[in-house]
């Protein structure tokens, strides 16, 4: 009898994956062919090309080990260029270990500055297709839609080294290497001419798994008692002491856009949070929220070796790249 459930339960298993390959190749399909030239959204074709040039074209995406890394800086550099900001780069070495980080500079007319932030290397030899390349992707995204225009504050875009295991969260995280270097006063003066400090810090952790079928949120327990089981929604996530921050971005994304968002107040190290770069900003008593797809709890491949390019739904990306856009747009306006 114990044979037979067994066998039942991995031809179940067997079924539901054949289904939702099917299903991702016919949203690919249709994404990529069934619209002409001429219809085409810009947006979702330059998330697109951003992941499967990550994924595909470089591979391996780590200091240490990625066999071409100057393509992925090269990479880097144009996600910069290509929004008109100004590019710092941060070369750091930590112990043994050494990073170099690519940092955007928006300008703002008066003092402060909010930081939109990520890491650009992948885990071990998975694709990290969702978890890392569609953050990359999302923060040029939102970059080029603020493209050429001007806010009350600075607008930083940071694109973090060594932000995976070993070193997600230490002082050898390229995240924790800026925010020293930012803090001192040299810092400051190269990145805010008008004085202040950096009031926000937005991190991006996956952002490209997204559907509005039913049962496509496959959250465990308990996540699954308190949230829907259908991935059309961001997830706001902020530290026990962040409800006040949460709670004002979730504010500014309802005047924004009509897709659906929630908060959660929780520490890092909870399960189902998703892995961002957020530690040092807290240790620093700035405000940092992660802004994702929830990660694992939605699609467990990721950072798996099924985390590939091929699985991302990059139409629906890029509505929320763009009202992740207006977001920022509004909190650097005040």
């Amino acid at each position: 009898e114990s044979d037979e459930v067994s066998s039942a339960s991995a031809a179940a298993l067997v079924k539901t994956r054949v289904a939702r390959e099917a299903e991702m190749a016919s949203l690919l399909f249709e994404q990529m062919w069934m619209t002409d030239a001429s219809g085409r959204d810009p947006l979702t074709d330059a998330l697109r090309d951003s992941v499967m040039f990550q994924c595909n074209n470089v591979g391996r995406r780590t200091s240490r080990y990625s066999p071409r890394q100057d393509a992925l800086e090269d990479h880097l550099r144009a996600t910069i260029a290509e929004a008109g900001l100004r590019l710092v780069e941060q070369d750091y070495t930590v112990g043994s270990v050494s990073g170099r980080n690519f940092i955007g500079v928006l300008p703002g007319r008066g003092p402060g500055a909010i930081l939109v932030g990520t890491h650009f290397d992948s885990l071990g030899k998975s694709p990290c297709a969702n978890a890392t390349a569609s953050a990359v992707a999302a923060l040029g995204g939102v970059a080029r839609e603020l493209r050429g225009r001007g806010f009350e504050r600075t607008i930083l875009f940071g694109l973090f080294d060594n932000g995976e295991r070993p070193h997600r969260g230490a002082p050898a995280s390229g995240a924790a290497a800026w925010l020293e270097s930012f803090t001192s006063d040299d810092g400051r003066a190269e990145y805010l001419p008008h004085g202040g400090d950096l009031e926000l810090a937005l991190l991006i952790s996956s952002f490209g798994s997204w559907s509005d079928v039913a049962g496509s949120h496959r959250a465990s327990f308990p996540w699954s008692l308190v949230v829907p089981d259908v991935a059309d929604w961001v997830g706001v996530f902020g530290g026990v002491g962040e409800r006040e921050a949460i709670a004002d971005l979730l504010a500014s994304w309802g005047r924004s856009t009509e897709l659906p968002a929630r908060g959660f107040a929780l520490p890092s190290w909870a399960p189902g949070v998703p892995p961002a770069d957020e530690a040092p900003f807290r240790g620093a008593s700035i405000p940092a929220l992660v802004v994702s797809d929830t990660g694992a709890q939605r699609a467990p491949e990721v950072r798996t070796s099924e985390d590939g390019p091929y699985f991302l739904n990059y139409g629906e990306m890029a509505r929320r790249v763009r009202a992740l856009a207006a977001v920022v747009a509004e909190q650097a306006d005040r």
